[in-house]
């Protein structure tokens, strides 16, 4: 054993120190609330070896080869990336250390824990770790390891890899300050909107420290394949690079806190040529495993698509399209959502019906509407924290406390629709007397230049176009990864809007005589039957009419259907 060589652990004492050191900082504060978490060192391996493939390494003792992990955190993927590297024969692990891997973190404490393991498994000093720095790479790039092979004025790394910290801006824990938010509008210009996850721009940055032809494989957040605020990062990717697959996780590596994947991005040293005309290979579950291949979306597309064949979510329409030419859900209504200050300013005006003569509206959350029939009264709803059995409104009081809010929702007091959010298919209730008081995110459709007796009959129209299973095939296709759930789909009042509508009129009027009468018989046992006939003739109306294609659609849309538990 030479000078400054200590005896090697074996590979499950390292995967053990990586354990116990990531503990170690879990302890210090709470990283969880913070939007950090410990990556298993499996899900490390199998994700590190998607972005470092063969091409990447080097026998010749050079530094190509180099790989950076801009928040390294415990150090897991770089060990990872190491070990991929000794085995594809690049040099011994104290070589690869000191020369091929990078990382940087804004804690101290982490990059002493990812000196620590690196050093403890290439069996040198934690001093001889220069590649891992303390350092912000979203706000300075490259910059934060000046001077080291692949940063600074360097040409960039081979790969990049890592878990960055998620920061949703809807929890008060994750949000960032207002000067940071203004320098990194300053850094990523157009692609900071007011609910950008700062996980996204870690995409953004990670282009930016890529090499010509290196990959990148960064978990994110679901959320970065449907959020529309993750539109301008998924446009970033597919217009200066290549989507060469996604991991879609579906084991639950992070059960109870957040559902994850990871696109696998290759920077072309071409730029866009033909090796964008490639598929997208998806990868899914724990074991990382290939599932299957889709076409690459295109800008201002989101990426649910690619994965949703793979999942088994059939086409709406017959050609596997989104669109019809019968026309959108907002050429025959006005689609509209409320905002934070809808929400909270019903807080004031909410209390429990005083019986059944009480003249007040009823508040309606989306807990309370089930497909084509709403649940107010038979089911609690939360609301602010509470439980209620039969909210009403006193919108006196709500105009009081916010005059603005309160005229939107005097605007609203018209018949309409109402559309849930975090559903497994689209549900939707018909509001015929116009005294449902949406909460959000509820979203309200209202029919557009139509006389009262008209209006009823367009709502029905559209409710049962958005009950239809095609609707739901779409809606999942463009949504997923938005929900809280990957079995649940959120929809925007712009995507709703965006929603065709059937080509078949015979079959739509039929299927809208069948939307009432599921109404009318919500919860009765003949209701599945129903149903099921209904799933049936709104394909049609979407024009799917071969028999296999039918079953297939109907069969996929029931097992999700709520009536059918």
């Amino acid at each position: 054993m030479g000078p400054g060589r200590r005896r090697s652990l074996t590979s499950h004492e390292v995967d053990d120190l990586a354990a116990v050191l990531a503990a170690d900082l879990q302890r210090v504060d709470d990283r969880r609330d913070r939007g950090v978490f410990f990556t298993p060192s499996d899900i490390a391996e199998r994700l590190t070896a998607l972005a470092l493939g063969p091409t990447n390494g080097s026998t010749d003792g050079s530094t190509s080869g180099t790989v950076a992990d801009p928040a390294c955190g415990a150090g897991v993927f770089l060990l990872a990336a190491g070990r991929l590297l000794v085995d594809q024969g690049v040099a011994d692990p104290a070589t690869v250390v000191r020369r091929h891997l990078f990382g940087a973190d804004i804690d101290p404490a982490s990059v002493e824990a990812t000196r620590r393991l690196l050093a403890t498994w290439a069996g040198i000093e934690p001093g001889e770790v220069a590649g891992v720095v303390v350092g912000d790479p979203l706000h300075h790039g490259r910059d934060v390891w000046a001077g080291c092979p692949g940063g600074g004025a360097s040409t960039g790394f081979d790969a990049v890899v890592g878990n960055p910290p998620f920061l949703g801006q809807l929890r008060a824990s994750t949000v960032v300050s207002a000067a940071d938010r203004k320098r990194l509008r300053y850094r990523f210009p157009g692609l900071v909107a007011a609910y950008t996850d700062v996980a996204w721009l870690f995409l953004a940055a990670g282009l930016d420290l890529l090499a010509d032809g290196g990959r990148m494989v960064l978990i994110q957040p679901q959320s970065v394949l449907a959020a529309r605020d993750a539109g301008p990062v998924r446009d970033l990717v597919v217009s200066t690079a290549r989507l060469a697959g996604i991991w879609w996780d579906r084991s639950e590596v992070f059960a109870g806190h957040t559902e994850v994947c990871a696109p696998v991005v290759e920077r072309s040293p071409c730029g866009r040529g033909p090796l964008q005309e490639r598929p997208v290979e998806v990868f899914v579950d724990r074991e990382v495993v290939i599932a299957g291949r889709s076409p690459e979306p295109a800008v201002g597309e989101t990426w649910g698509g690619v994965l949703a064949s793979v999942l088994g979510v059939p086409p709406g329409v017959p050609s596997g399209g989104e669109t019809t030419t019968g026309g959108s859900i907002g050429t025959m209504g006005a689609v509209t959502a409320g905002f934070r200050q809808h929400f909270y300013g019903l807080v004031t005006g909410v209390v429990e019906r005083s019986g059944p003569d009480d003249p007040r509206p009823s508040m309606v959350t989306t807990g309370s509407v089930d497909p084509l029939h709403l649940r107010w009264g038979d089911r609690l709803c939360r609301f602010d924290g509470r439980r209620w059995q039969a909210p009403v409104v006193d919108l006196d009081a709500v105009t009081a406390g916010d005059p603005e809010v309160g005229r939107w929702f005097a605007e609203r007091r018209r018949p309409k629709l109402l559309v849930a959010s975090q559903t497994a298919v689209v549900e939707v209730v018909v509001d015929q007397t116009g005294d449902l008081v949406p909460v959000t995110p509820l979203i309200v459709i209202e029919p557009v230049g139509r006389g009262r007796e008209t209006d009823i009959e367009v709502l029905w129209r559209l409710a049962a176009a958005l009950s239809a299973p095609s609707i739901t095939a779409l809606a999942v296709r463009r949504s997923l990864g938005a929900a809280r759930s990957s079995g649940r789909l959120r929809l925007s009042a712009a995507q709703v809007s965006d929603l065709p509508l059937p080509t078949d009129a015979g079959a739509w009027d039929e299927g809208t005589a069948l939307a009432r009468t599921l109404h009318r018989s919500s919860g009765a046992p003949a209701a599945s039957d129903t149903w099921r006939a209904f799933g049936r003739v709104m394909a049609a109306a979407y024009g799917v009419v071969d028999p296999e294609a039918v079953a297939t659609l109907v069969d996929w849309w029931w097992s999700r259907h709520p009536a059918s538990r």
